[in-house]
């Protein structure tokens, strides 16, 4: 059977950083939902599937491994190339031109042309060019031009590091249905849950090590929850024992403090002969270091106990987001006529409200305009014809967290955002944020996905709150915890939303009850 097999293979950063305990893992025929925190070694993981060697351990290789490429480095390369096949397919045309060049003839594939073509129309690009270079493409579109590699290469197990994102619905589908027919093994990194229920196993991988769940992402749901609960239950039993262990520490210093007064009134009174109270004042002595090298070892036992059982409980964190009431208003936006160009790209006539404290979902494929819609009534770009009207009280967060400089500390950050805040009120806000003390001086750059997302809303909702709230795909490059952490919150918020997202389970999971499509 082809199969990766990981032997005592720990997880590092790139700075060399350790991320996890030693892994033993084999990855076959089955797909293979990964899941963890960012930052945690997924990524690190597919690059050693794909053939980085390990700096500790080993990997058998008894399969062949493809990763879909989505990154590309040199955009300036053409189609043809990016898929593989610019010199198989260069072979070609010499012969063709009658100028075949060494074993041309013996190498020539006379049905790569074929299979190019039926790969690029399953891939959803049918009849492009080969020879259109890369930088013409859209990011879908190169994601795809990445999955029709993969049709060609047909490695046994796929490899696969969030494929669905920057992918409308129809490009969601499509991976979808290339992970439920390839013939081979499926690994797949990702937070679209859609995808991961679709998995015949979830790896989550974490600072503890790797768990594997049998089945799809209910089940991982499951089992993950029962095991906080066991790891919540157990820190609970190992603080009740390290509190059991001091009271009766304390009780015991209490008691010899008891005994020495008596022994001090014994020798200060002569009521005993000498030699007896300095035999007991030794014994005592004695006694008392062996007690306190006794307390020390239960202390120290309990304590490390408390602290590996709270070594799986993460840390409890919410998010919450204010609305202002909107004073009567009863549509937050409206759009008459809006007609918008950038470029060759016009977008229009739209007409659509919406009203106070509804959700609403900005739909619509890769291209049809969302985003430029939303930096329209952000203000960022002006209407090329008819009127639109927005709420005063307006806070936006996308899936970059643009509103954010890198460069910059998260206080420099909120004070630049809202000028009028000081010093000390931008503290407090960080701190409701899970900032708190010197965590609000650390540069952006440096923070997580989860992180940035709790950062940009400060940025968004750290004035005055607001009555309508824009979201352009909030989820892409987020953990599925931090995911989560942003659905509780704005099920909470009673202020208005209007959202652009193509992840149809956090769509559902925030109650979207309309859609404006484009």
């Amino acid at each position: 059977m082809p199969a990766l097999t990981l032997s005592a293979v720990p997880l590092t950063a790139a700075d060399g950083t350790v991320l996890t305990p030693p892994l033993n893992l084999t990855f076959g025929p089955e797909r293979t939902g990964l899941v963890g925190p960012n930052g945690v070694g997924k990524s690190t993981l597919l690059g050693l599937l794909a053939g980085y060697p390990p700096g500790r351990g080993t990997i058998d290789r008894q399969a062949t491994a493809g990763q879909l490429l989505q990154s590309w480095p040199d955009l300036s390369i053409t189609l043809g190339a990016a898929l593989g096949q610019d010199e198989p397919l260069a072979r070609i045309a010499r012969i063709e031109a009658g100028t075949p060049e060494g074993d041309d003839l013996d190498r020539a594939d006379w049905l790569l042309p074929a299979r190019i073509e039926a790969a690029l129309a399953r891939a959803g690009l049918p009849g492009l060019d080969l020879a259109r270079r890369l930088g013409n493409l859209s990011g879908g579109q190169r994601t795809r031009v990445g999955l029709a590699r993969l049709l060609l290469d047909k490695p046994d197990i796929l490899l696969m590091d969030e494929p669905t994102n920057n992918l409308d619905a129809e490009g969601r589908a499509l991976v979808s249905e290339i992970i439920r027919s390839w013939p081979g093994g499926v690994v797949v990194a990702s937070h679209d849950r859609a995808l991961l229920a679709e998995m015949d196993r979830i790896v989550e991988i974490a600072p503890q090590g790797a768990f594997v769940t049998g089945g799809g992402w209910a089940a991982h749901v499951a089992a993950r929850d029962a095991r906080q609960a066991r790891a919540a239950t157990e820190l609970e039993r190992a603080r009740r024992e390290e509190a059991r262990v001091a009271r009766e520490l304390q009780a015991a210093k209490e008691k010899a403090a008891q005994r020495a007064q008596a022994g001090k009134k014994a020798r200060a009174s002569g009521s005993q002969p000498k030699v007896l109270t300095d035999a007991m004042a030794d014994r005592a002595g004695r006694t008392q270091g062996a007690d306190r090298r006794r307390a020390e070892r239960l202390e120290a036992r309990a304590e490390a106990a408390r602290e590996a059982a709270a070594a799986h409980v993460g840390p409890a964190r919410a998010l919450e987001i204010g609305a202002e009431s909107t004073r009567g208003e009863a549509v937050v936006l409206r759009l008459d006529g809006v007609i918008l160009e950038r470029g060759a790209f016009r977008l229009g006539p739209v007409d659509a409200e919406v009203a106070a404290g509804e959700r609403v979902a900005l739909t619509g494929p890769n291209g049809a305009g969302k985003s430029t819609l939303i930096a329209a009534i952000r203000g960022q770009i002006a209407l090329t014809a008819g009127q639109l009207s927005v709420t005063e009280n307006l806070a936006t967060l996308d899936q970059h967290a643009g509103d954010l400089a890198p460069e910059q500390s998260l206080l420099e950050n909120v004070t630049r955002r809202h000028s009028g805040m000081s010093p000390h009120d931008a503290h407090a806000l960080l701190a409701r944020y899970g900032f708190q003390n010197v965590a609000a001086q650390r540069p952006v750059a440096r923070l997580s996905g989860g992180e940035r997302l709790r950062a940009a809303l400060a940025m968004a909702l750290g004035g005055q709150p607001p009555a309508l709230l824009l979201l352009d795909e909030p989820t892409n490059h987020l953990d599925i915890e931090t995911v989560e952490l942003l659905e509780e919150a704005l099920r909470g918020y009673t202020g208005a939303l209007l959202v652009t997202s193509h992840d149809s389970t956090f769509r559902q999971a925030i109650g979207l009850t309309r859609e404006i499509a484009l």
